[in-house]
């Protein structure tokens, strides 16, 4: 799994600046350093922030510290990023922040946090010219087999305490010390992602895995849900797959072999049983068929169809 470490501060601008234009350089940085969000910068102190931030596949922890009065995402970032991973931030400032989110508006008090979803624009102000938060940006796909109804928690304020401020203060700590997830990455991304699944309300099966560790049972789960819902995309990958459920390559191939099947045999199958259904449901041609499940080579289809049932699509319709 790729880790990359970002920083970016005032302190690394060129000497001679006026604010207005330490801010205007920092924004141009800021927008190539992760553009998440656009910052205002206050207006009664020199301009300044540091941002520091780990990404382990399609993980990310970050904190920010700055003179600055307001954040926000504008439609423009949701466009231009096509992003919709879940974002848990937290307030580690000493004022209640005021947040808009989906149209509606949440008070984010010290320590609190909330959950965002970074495919739909926000903003938060709370009237003071210092702003700190740390967030978690999560894998959509992964949480959402893990938590039940999770998308009902965004733009809600989260109390501290329990599992997510865990996984915050391990976030800090991560960041403090990066070249840990260096070594660990892929235990990290997963260790986060538990952590936040238990403080979020997973349960069941799910939560007790979680409370062991994590561990392969709950990962797995994600995994397939991940592959169950994506099986149609014509290009569809085992690095999609991980990429989707913030895991390697190489670990998700080692939790489906052993679960009993590779992503290819998986993959194929899902496409199959689906094509027998549209088969039976529908008078539309075996080409098209064929593509709506993910196959883009109609001769390889009826290959894979007559080897798996034996019979050709065109027989198993009249069956």
């Amino acid at each position: 799994m790729t880790v990359l470490r970002k920083m970016l501060s005032t302190d690394m601008l060129p000497q001679g600046l006026s604010d207005r234009q330490r801010f205007l350089r920092f924004a141009e940085l800021f927008e190539r350093f992760s553009n998440t969000g656009e910052l205002d910068p206050a207006s009664d102190v020199p301009f300044r922030a540091a941002m520091n931030s780990i990404h382990v596949g399609t993980t990310m922890l970050g904190r920010c510290d700055g003179t600055f009065t307001t954040v926000r995402r504008e439609y423009r970032q949701v466009l231009e990023t096509n992003d919709d991973r879940y974002c848990l931030v937290r307030n580690t400032g000493d004022r209640p922040a005021q947040v808009i989110h989906r149209g509606c508006e949440a008070t984010l008090r010290p320590g609190a946090m909330l959950l965002l979803k970074l495919d739909e624009p926000f903003f938060s102000a709370d009237g003071t010219s210092h702003k700190r938060f740390t967030n978690v940006h999560l894998p959509t796909a992964a949480l959402d087999a893990m938590v039940p109804n999770v998308d009902d928690l965004v733009g809600r304020e989260l109390q501290p305490g329990g599992a997510l401020s865990l996984a915050m203060d391990y976030s800090d700590l991560l960041l403090r010390h990066p070249g840990a997830v260096a070594e660990a990455g892929m235990a990290i991304a997963a260790h986060l992602l538990d952590l936040a699944a238990l403080g979020l309300g997973a349960r069941g099966e799910t939560a007790t895995a979680a409370r062991r560790g994590g561990l392969r049972a709950v990962r797995l789960k994600a995994v397939l849900a991940i592959l169950e819902k994506r099986f149609p995309e014509p290009d569809f990958s085992a690095h999609k797959l991980a990429a989707a459920a913030g895991l390697s390559e190489r670990y998700v191939n080692e939790l489906l072999f052993e679960a009993g099947a590779g992503f290819t045999t998986r993959l194929t199958e899902l496409r199959l049983r689906k094509a027998v259904e549209l088969l039976a449901q529908s008078r539309g041609r075996i080409s098209d068929i064929a593509f709506d499940c993910g196959f883009n080579d109609l001769s390889y289809f009826n290959r894979c169809f007559r080897r798996r049932f034996g019979l050709t699509p065109t027989a198993a319709r009249g069956k």
